[in-house]
């Protein structure tokens, strides 16, 4: 079986984040959909991550933030980030990946300029995951 793009882009950024002494879990959910992909926990808290990825590194236009998903993933998502939870997307390109945060998930598009701005490598996206879970 073929492994998809999005579970690459995972792999590579979990490679910068083993023996750092956090715990990680992939959430699979057979009988429910929605749920974030990665859960992340350490001394300063829990960190929930859904990554997607896009197979250009975009140059024209504008990213269609909220196509990316389905309509149950951005409820879990919204109904987390509303309870308190730190949840946050991150969408993968072959450059490195865009953080999203707030609800921007819920955004119909972003700028090329902003998504390629703020795009950081692998290991960012692991060092940033780390921080949010080290305390």
């Amino acid at each position: 079986m073929a492994v998809k793009p999005e579970n690459t882009f995972r792999t590579g950024v979990h490679r910068y984040i083993k023996g750092s002494g956090l715990h990680h879990e992939k959430m699979s959910n057979p009988f429910g959909s929605g749920t974030a992909d990665d859960w992340y926990s350490g001394p300063g808290g829990d960190l929930w991550v859904e990554f997607k990825y896009i197979p250009r590194q975009p140059q024209r236009g504008s990213v269609k933030i909220r196509k990316l998903f389905s309509a149950l993933q951005l409820e879990w998502l919204t109904g987390r980030y509303r309870e308190g939870r730190n949840v946050a997307v991150i969408i993968g390109c072959p450059s490195g990946g865009l953080i999203l945060r707030d609800e921007d998930w819920e955004l119909e598009h972003v700028t090329i300029e902003h998504f390629n701005s703020r795009v950081r490598s692998r290991a960012d996206l692991a060092a940033w995951i780390r921080e949010q879970v080290k305390g």
